[in-house]
């Protein structure tokens, strides 16, 4: 009878200092962002999207004196629009120095209609060697449509 009270009492104290530890523990910051952080240039993070601002960009880091450019592999067209793409160089008195490459989305209205999850999949490639995938680096974004109330 009295282990059975020692090791409630053990589980007890466990449960309270687990449920204090827990209070302790920040929460991690949010996996989203939003227009404020536009053009997005964080993959780890989802880019939420309303109806409100349907526009977006994303910034990728570009150098096509290298030979290489980012290329749509796949992407929501049903949903998505692509508006364009442009590159900037960052140091025009630099030959061959890189830049960034910015491309501009528009969301469909049909998209607010309910939350959804989607993918936007860029690949770098040379277009000679579209073949060959071992030369290829890719880059998925996320975006996250919040339904219309």
């Amino acid at each position: 009878m009295m282990t059975f009270w020692r090791v409630s009492l053990l589980a007890g104290l466990f449960l309270a200092y687990s449920l204090w530890a827990a209070e302790q523990t920040p929460l991690p910051a949010s996996t989203m962002v939003t227009a404020a952080s536009d053009p997005y240039t964080d993959a780890t993070r989802a880019i939420t999207v309303s109806a409100d601002h349907p526009e977006f960009s994303i910034r990728l880091k570009s150098n096509p004196t290298t030979g290489y450019g980012w290329y749509l592999k796949t992407w929501p067209n049903t949903w998505l629009k692509v508006m364009g793409q442009e590159y900037t160089a960052s140091n025009l008195a630099l030959a061959g120095s890189g830049g960034e490459e910015v491309w501009n989305f528009k969301m469909l209205p049909k998209a607010f209609d309910a939350r959804m999850l989607m993918s936007i999949e860029f690949v770098s490639i040379r277009p000679w060697n579209m073949q060959k995938a071992d030369n290829s680096t890719s880059q998925i974004f996320y975006v996250v449509t919040e339904a219309k109330e």
